[in-house]
């Protein structure tokens, strides 16, 4: 399948970078938010250059869906590298770790509150923008630590509109805007991977093409046995091409049309679902090691 199908970049991302850019100056803190599963693929590379002379956070969302060895090397890496002040492995959808965001922005924000406060300044606010592509889970964070739903959440990519200023505590008010995605995918790879994390809507994608590319990826990382026990698929279904594998898992579950066809559009669906909410085990899809090599 050629990533040419899926360079996506609707007019409103160039409107939210131009709108990042304006409000950019009334900022301390750059929030950027990326999917722990795929934390470099997931990464906007416009925003390093957006958050130059700002302190940054990356927060590893979905954190609970990567094992706690690819959690460290992560953290490590963006420290190491210098592409973060601090690094919050966290899940926005179930509030794991969210108190440890409170203690990163206490941190990061300690100087310059102290500076304003030795000037004299009773009262100091800091201001953070929350950053990251689509469906990286921006909007469900912010609902999670301000308590309510001061931002729109939907389950679709880039479904947050507009701007708002959303106040979390006390001297700490959140920026949010709605996600950016890059016009060009750096790699069939980059791309990829934003497909079958659910990055870029489903319905625009060939989705048996992004699922057969899933499946290649769960043999290449080890992850054979996963996929026989849920499926139900036997020994000799490795040896398929993956089109067949997928025919194998619709086969194996029952999965039919009316007409009493397989319906290799429900299995594609589902196998790309199921790694979604963990249901095949916790990994990641980023080459830890392809990046230390660079």
């Amino acid at each position: 399948m050629s990533m040419t199908q899926i360079n996506w970049y609707p007019g409103h991302m160039k409107k939210t970078k131009d709108l990042i850019k304006e409000n950019l100056k009334l900022i301390d803190v750059v929030l950027e938010v990326v999917d722990a599963r795929i934390p470099i693929s997931s990464k906007n590379p416009d925003i390093a250059k957006l958050a130059q002379n700002k302190k940054r956070i990356i927060v590893l969302n979905k954190s609970d869906l990567l094992t706690k060895e690819e959690l460290i090397k992560w953290k490590e890496y963006f420290k190491n590298e210098k592409l973060a002040d601090e690094v919050v492995e966290l899940s926005a959808e179930t509030g794991f770790n969210v108190k440890q965001l409170y203690v990163a922005i206490e941190k990061v924000s300690k100087e310059k509150k102290q500076k304003l406060l030795e000037k004299g300044l009773k009262k100091v606010n800091i201001r953070i923008i929350v950053l990251g592509i689509p469906n990286v889970g921006k909007s469900r964070l912010i609902n999670r630590i301000v308590g309510k739903n001061s931002a729109g959440v939907g389950n679709k990519p880039g479904f947050t509109k507009g701007k708002q200023w959303v106040k979390i505590k006390e001297g700490i008010e959140l920026l949010d805007t709605p996600g950016i995605l890059w016009p060009k995918f750096e790699s069939q790879e980059v791309g990829m991977r934003l497909a079958i994390t659910g990055a870029i809507r489903d319905e625009i994608l060939p989705i048996e093409d992004v699922a057969c590319e899933f499946i290649k990826k769960m043999i290449n990382l080890h992850k054979w046995e996963v996929l026989k026990q849920r499926y139900r698929l036997l020994e000799e279904d490795k040896d398929e091409i993956t089109e067949n594998i997928l025919e194998k898992i619709a086969l194996r579950m029952s999965m039919l049309n009316k007409g009493g066809e397989l319906n290799i559009l429900q299995a594609a669906y589902t196998l790309l679902r199921d790694y979604r909410a963990g249901k095949l085990g916790k990994f990641g899809l980023d080459n830890f090691e392809n990046f230390m090599d660079d």
